[in-house]
């Protein structure tokens, strides 16, 4: 359809919702027909004015709402089936974060990020529920050990001794730990079959590589994330409690993050620094926190002459599960160069994130030390050289004579004039 009639079917739509939306003339009033043309020229044009004006209101108004619902819906991906997409796995993951209505330890096997990565969202109080299906689950992994208390009161009651007493209690502990295993296995197996049968969460689940933090194999990247965290912390630089050194690596000696600059020439803050590193960035006055595990720290907690906390550990301060600490959770391999396999590559080994951090680290720091001018360059061999010659000149001179014999006789066979000499001798 062409602009003009466009133009036109909007013009006719102004004057029909005009004709429509205009109020029958009262009784005690003029007819229209009574009035001159000039003033019913102009109270048309005002009409179809008016009209026009309260048309658009009423284009645009109720318009307005359903935006705002598709841009709202449009950011909540936590609800769709999206086994792909990390932000959506992020999402739901995020609703695990508050302790106080997420109860379940990140070590075991049915962490946050077990159920998220099969579309569970947290909702309630130990409650997940799918986006999809509408499914809910109440995860309950408290210990019913009342039978076992009263077993035991019946026990002691029946004149049991001290010896007997602790091996009930010993037996107790194993039947609590047998029992509790189990409920954690009924819930892993919940995570897949508490879905609807229809549940396309039922089939298939995110990828192991869901949570990897992407970029971090790119040196630039990694730098330039690990400057943004960085930035992030030294806003307040009085809030930075001493923070542990970075365990041993195999990709860069431990004093490379000690060397590396920021943003500047300056001397970094090395906790600041070692906290960036590490994935963490500030989320508000006085805390920080990892947007791969949702991890809040308390600054305040690691300050002061007897602090809460004595250390603050970069890497285990994250979750179990967090890419940051976890290699299986990263799922990135590196090349190991001073390890090699049979065939002459490098071993493959998964590293956590803040490794390839470090790793990025050292590379920057090799390109930017200053290298030596051609003329020192130069010296250098030669001077080597010259006292290498200077040492083993004995054994350079038995070598040559050792290869000039060798080439005597290989010459012997070729040597024309010396052959016939041989032959005219016997007839003279």
């Amino acid at each position: 359809m062409s602009y003009a009639i466009e133009t036109k079917k909007r013009k006719f739509d102004r004057i029909l919702e005009a004709m429509n939306d205009g109020a029958a003339p009262p009784s005690g009033s003029p007819a229209r027909s009574s009035l001159n043309s000039r003033h019913n020229t102009s109270t048309t044009s005002l009409t179809l004015d008016a009209a026009s004006d309260s048309s658009k209101r009423r284009r645009v108004t109720p318009h307005s709402a359903p935006t705002s619902s598709i841009s709202s819906a449009t950011s909540d991906l936590s609800g769709h089936y999206l086994p792909s997409s990390r932000p959506a796995f992020l999402q739901r993951l995020e609703t695990f974060r508050s302790i106080t209505t997420w109860h379940v330890p990140s070590t075991g096997p049915i962490n946050a990020a077990a159920w998220a990565k099969r579309g569970w969202i947290c909702v309630d109080s130990d409650t997940v529920t799918c986006g999809v299906c509408k499914e809910r689950v109440y995860v309950d992994l408290n210990v019913d050990n009342e039978l076992l208390k009263s077993k035991g009161e019946n026990e002691q009651e029946n004149g049991g001794n001290g010896s007997a007493d602790d091996n009930k209690s010993e037996d107790d502990f194993d039947v609590l730990a047998e029992v509790y295993d189990n409920i954690v296995k009924r819930y892993q197996g919940m995570i897949v079959t508490a879905h609807a049968q229809s549940c396309l969460w039922r089939t298939r689940g995110c990828d192991a590589s869901i949570q990897r933090i992407e970029g971090l194999l790119n040196t630039n990247l990694a730098l330039s994330g690990l400057r943004s965290r960085y930035d992030s912390l030294v806003t307040r630089p009085d809030e930075i409690p001493t923070v542990e050194s970075l365990p041993p690596t195999n990709l860069g000696a431990p004093q490379e993050l000690e060397v590396f600059r920021a943003n500047t020439e300056d001397k970094p803050d090395i906790n600041a620094l070692r906290l960036a590193a590490c994935g963490w960035e500030r989320r508000s006055e006085d805390v920080i926190e990892c947007r791969h595990c949702y991890r809040s720290l308390g600054l305040w907690l690691y300050r002061g002459d007897s602090p809460a906390i004595e250390k603050l550990d970069p890497v285990d301060s994250h979750l179990e599960y967090c890419p940051w600490r976890s290699a299986d959770a990263q799922d990135s391999e590196v090349h190991l160069s001073h390890e090699k396999t049979g065939d002459g590559h490098g071993l493959k080994e998964k590293v956590p994130g803040w490794v390839l951090v470090y790793q990025a680290v050292a590379k920057n720091n090799v390109q930017r030390r200053p290298k030596p001018p051609p003329s020192v360059a130069a010296s250098e061999p030669e001077s080597s050289t010259g006292s290498q010659g200077s040492a083993t000149s004995e054994q350079r001179e038995k070598r040559m004579k050792d290869l000039l014999r060798r080439i005597k006789e290989i010459k012997k066979p070729f040597n024309v004039k010396g052959l016939l000499r041989r032959k005219e001798k016997p007839m003279t």
